[in-house]
C-alpha cells in the first residue's frame, strides 16, 4: 500500500479501526456465508475479517486511492466487488443490485445522520453492524423518555431491534478521533411496520424540529384536539416521550390526509 492509500483524510471523516479484538467482534456478528455490504472499507481491517466469513462482499468506497486498491484486489478475489462512489448516491442502487443480507460499516462521522436514515429505510433479512461516534450511537439506541431519544431512534425501530455491541476508545483507531465510538447491532424485529417509512421520516423530522415544545406545538395547524384523540396521543406530550407505535400512528394519520 502506498503512502496515499495509507493516510486518513479528514475531509472524508476517516478514522481507521486498528483494535484487533474489536475487528473480530464486528466480523463475528455477521453469520458465515451471507451476502454482505461494507460501507467505507478504508484500509480493510474489517474487510479482511469479513472476507474470511461471508459468501459475497460488496464494498462502497469514495476515496480514489483506496478504491483503486480494492478494485485491484477484487480481480483476484471472486467474492469481492467494488462500487467506487458516494455512499449517499450508491447505497440504494447497490442494495437493489447485490441484495445484501447484512450491512457493516465504520460510518463517516460527517454524514452519519442522513446515511443512517437511508440505512434504516432498508428492510434487510439479516441486519446491520454499524459504528458511530458514541454520542450518535447513544441517540439511536435510546428508548422513549430519554433525553437523547430523537428522530433516528424512531427510524431505527421501523424494521429493527437495536442494541450496543461494543464501546471503543479513541486509541482503537488511527488516527485517534477526539471522541469515543460505539458499534450498534440492528436485527429485524419481524413485525409488519404500521406505516410507510417515508411518512414516518417526514413526521419525526417535523415532530423533533423543536424538542422543547410539546408535540401539539410542533404540529400546530396540522392537528386539532379531535385529531390527537383519534391517534391516542396527549397533545401536551413532548416528542421524546412518544414511542415508535405512537409515532407510527401519527405518521399514518397525517399521510391519510395528505
Amino acid at each position: 500500500m502506498n503512502e496515499g492509500q495509507g493516510r486518513a483524510k479528514k475531509s472524508l471523516g476517516q478514522h481507521f479501526l486498528v483494535d484487533r479484538s474489536a475487528i473480530a467482534r464486528i466480523a463475528n456478528a455477521i453469520p458465515e456465508g451471507t451476502a454482505t455490504l461494507e460501507i467505507g472499507p478504508g484500509r480493510g481491517a474489517i474487510t479482511e475479517a469479513l472476507l474470511q466469513r461471508v459468501g459475497a462482499l460488496t464494498l462502497i468506497e469514495l476515496d480514489d486511492a483506496l478504491a483503486a486498491m480494492w478494485l485491484e484486489r477484487s480481480e483476484s478475489e471472486p467474492k469481492l466487488h467494488l462500487v467506487h462512489g458516494d455512499v449517499m448516491k450508491e447505497l440504494g442502487p447497490t442494495v437493489a443490485d447485490k441484495a445484501p443480507q447484512w450491512i457493516a460499516g465504520n460510518l463517516p462521522y460527517n454524514i452519519s445522520g442522513p446515511l443512517s436514515a437511508a440505512l434504516f429505510s432498508l428492510h434487510l433479512s439479516g441486519g446491520m453492524v454499524l459504528m458511530y461516534q458514541r454520542e450518535v450511537a447513544d441517540r439511536i439506541a435510546a428508548d422513549a423518555g430519554s433525553k437523547t431519544y430523537g428522530g433516528l431512534s424512531v427510524l431505527a425501530r421501523h424494521f429493527y431491534n437495536v442494541k450496543r455491541l461494543l464501546l471503543l476508545p479513541p486509541g482503537a483507531f488511527n488516527p485517534p478521533p477526539k471522541v469515543h465510538s460505539a458499534v450498534l447491532l440492528l436485527t429485524p424485529h419481524g413485525q409488519q411496520p404500521a406505516c410507510d417509512f417515508d411518512a414516518l421520516q417526514r413526521t419525526v423530522r417535523q415532530g423533533f424540529a423543536h424538542r422543547r415544545k410539546t408535540i401539539n406545538n410542533n404540529f400546530r395547524g396540522d392537528m386539532d384536539a379531535a385529531d390527537w384523540a383519534t391517534v391516542g396521543i396527549d397533545p401536551g406530550t413532548r416528542p421524546e416521550q412518544l414511542d415508535y407505535p405512537a409515532w407510527s400512528r401519527l405518521a399514518t394519520f397525517l399521510a391519510s390526509r395528505s
